[in-house]
């Protein structure tokens, strides 16, 4: 595929995901890492969850709307968000009640790349998922693509398909929407063009919005978002206890700062 990059805000609302969804349903059949006929044409329909799990629920709802299951990648060691969280920790039960199915997102450079324990040190992330969602994770993905990274394309690592494996990465087409722009070709050009017997999407849910938006604002939505809803909780926290807190939340306070 070709290296281009769609400036376009408007590729990546909820609308237009809904409108892809449908387009693509009329070509393929969707599958997951677990479950796709290697000799046979598929869509693995794929999210990492790098910013927002509200966000990766508002889109796993609309995947239920329209008769879709997809993957799910979800990272424990992210800096956007806390997954031992409640409101975290409910969002990503939801999203796997809904019947999508949940998986590893492995940050190696959290541990270092841990070259000689790799396959230890990703059991105990599946455990450890396994334990807080009652849900198997049948396989993983890397956060980050690195020379580490690169080097594990086996099939199967800790008893979990392997997103990267040389199968996915040789006979699988991949279109990425990473850091809020399509990082080869158009989604839609993709589909319409057509010619792709397997084909691989990934998205990052906090990137796709309600409105048009530069991928920078996406970013800072998820990131004061999240302030937000954490400030209004302490004050209301407050003011059940009969304290006023009286002061403007984040996005309003910051606003000025990040213009």
């Amino acid at each position: 595929m070709t290296r281009t990059a769609s400036m376009r805000p408007a590729d990546f609302t909820t609308q237009e995901f809904h409108r892809l969804l449908r387009l693509a349903g009329e070509r393929y059949a969707f599958h997951t890492f677990t479950d796709c006929p290697r000799d046979g044409e598929f869509l693995i329909w794929r999210h990492d969850i790098d910013l927002s799990p509200q966000r990766a629920l508002r889109l796993a709802r609309i995947e239920r709307e329209e008769s879709v299951r997809a993957i799910y990648f979800i990272n424990p060691h992210s800096e956007f968000y806390n997954l031992l969280d409640q409101h975290c920790t409910a969002a990503v039960r939801e999203i796997a009640s809904l019947g999508h199915e949940l998986g590893v997102h492995f940050d190696s450079c959290y541990f270092g790349d841990p070259r000689e324990d790799f396959e230890e040190v990703l059991a105990r992330e599946k455990r450890m998922l396994e334990d807080i969602f009652r849900v198997e994770m049948g396989s993983f993905s890397f956060h980050y693509t690195t020379p580490f990274s690169q080097t594990f394309t086996g099939e199967s690592y800790a008893g979990m398909v392997n997103a990267a494996s040389d199968y996915f990465r040789n006979e699988v087409t991949y279109c990425s929407d990473s850091n809020g722009l399509w990082r080869y070709d158009r989604l839609e050009d993709v589909l319409l063009k057509g010619g792709h017997e397997r084909l691989q999407v990934l998205t990052h849910p906090g990137l796709w919005q309600d409105e048009p938006m530069p991928p920078a604002d996406r970013y800072r939505r998820c990131v004061y978002g999240r302030a937000d809803a954490t400030w209004k909780w302490i004050n209301d926290f407050l003011q059940s206890c009969g304290r006023e807190f009286g002061v403007q939340g984040c996005s309003e306070t910051n606003k000025s700062k990040s213009m």
